[in-house]
């Protein structure tokens, strides 16, 4: 797998990708509405030009993920937003792969030894996926989030170069 910055030619996959506004906001939170539409992609970036969007291409070149680096004020960058696009590719390892892509860009860009990501208490792959390639728990950083009414759980998970 390797990784290449966002660019709206890849915007058909994403709009692909996501298909419900559940999905949307266990992706991309509250940030987005469904459908997700190229302009807000472009509002966003342009409200946020510090943060990177990236996409992970298979070995056929095609893309399979999404991903964003965010800097933040402790100077520790975060990782959000990811997503396995195509369910079928999802438990194929596309996952971490792509992680551990934006992990080294982030060590790369930040000089950092330490890399954040926030994930749903209810994302229990997310949450394998993370454990395993070493994301762990932040004890007391957790955060509720509220969408259509119900509130949400978020984590922080920590990774240590």
């Amino acid at each position: 797998m390797t990784i290449t910055k966002y660019s709206s030619n890849y915007f058909h996959f994403l709009s692909r990708w996501i298909t419900n506004a559940d999905l949307l906001f266990q992706f991309a939170g509250t940030e987005f509405s469904y459908p997700i539409t190229e302009k807000q992609i472009e509002h966003y970036q342009h409200k946020n030009p510090d943060r990177s969007f990236y996409i992970g291409l298979n070995k056929e070149n095609e893309a399979v993920a999404f991903g964003e680096i965010i800097p933040q004020e402790n100077n520790i960058p975060r990782i959000g937003r990811l997503l396995i696009g195509n369910p079928a590719d999802r438990g194929k390892g596309f996952g971490t792969s792509f992680i551990h892509l934006l992990l080294a860009e982030c060590k790369k860009r930040f000089q950092t030894e330490t890399v954040e990501l926030f994930v749903l208490e209810d994302n229990l792959p997310a949450i394998h996926c993370y454990q395993k390639i070493g994301f762990r728990f932040s004890p007391g950083q957790n955060w509720e989030v509220s969408h259509n009414g119900q509130t949400y759980l978020l984590h922080k998970m920590a990774y240590n170069f």
